[in-house]
């Protein structure tokens, strides 16, 4: 739990991606339409809702 509360931690660090370069390129578009991360953000709360009240 001391991790959690280190703010450098939660900080997003810079680093070299690896994987499938075309598949990360069609991510980044989508992060950047607005839509697409309403929806996404609305499922993962949807998501999370629902474990937390089992």
């Amino acid at each position: 739990m001391k991790d959690l509360m280190n703010m450098d931690d939660r900080e997003t660090k810079q680093g070299k991606i690896l994987g499938n370069r075309q598949k990360i390129d069609e991510y980044r578009k989508r992060i950047s339409d607005n839509d697409y991360l309403d929806h996404a953000i609305k499922k993962i709360a949807t998501d999370l809702s629902h474990y937390l009240t089992k």
